[in-house]
């Protein structure tokens, strides 16, 4: 188990450092080569460079707890509602450190903005995975009453 850990994390890591490049670029529509961060966190480093390993480091963090956040899903005893909702709800707070120490100051309404999108993501991702759980179980269901049909 520590393994997939590790490595769902490192996964994440590398995906937060890859969407803090990527999603600038899409929103500026330009290709983006260097980390983008803010005056405040300039003044508070002192340099670009720590500026630039702060960034790098938080955005990868930040992606380390999304996808190892996923490992939510294969706790046995949790519901699937209960597990989507820690994923969200550590997604969400999470969210916070990295608006704090980057020193993005986002206005509350994207932020809500930001947080109703994403409630709704999770939504859908719960709803598609419930679904495809229903359709697993009835097709089971199927099996053991054909073998008992088959065993009369």
């Amino acid at each position: 188990m520590r393994k997939k850990i590790l490595f769902r994390c490192a996964i994440g890591f590398l995906f937060g450092i890859a969407m803090m490049y990527l999603v600038p670029s899409l929103i500026n529509r330009e290709p983006i080569i260097h980390v983008i961060f803010t005056d405040e966190l300039l003044a508070r480093v002192g340099s670009p460079a720590a500026a630039t390993l702060v960034t790098l480091l938080v955005m990868g963090l930040f992606g380390a707890l999304c996808v190892g956040g996923t490992l939510f899903y294969e706790i046995d005893r949790w519901s699937l509602a209960g597990a989507t909702a820690a994923h969200y709800l550590s997604m969400s707070l999470g969210y916070l450190v990295p608006n704090w120490v980057l020193r993005w100051n986002i206005p509350l309404k994207l932020f809500l903005i930001i947080e109703g999108v994403m409630a709704l993501g999770f939504l859908l991702i719960w709803l598609a995975m419930y679904l495809h759980y229903k359709r697993e179980i009835r097709g089971l269901n199927d099996l053991i009453r054909a073998r008992d049909k088959a065993e009369e």
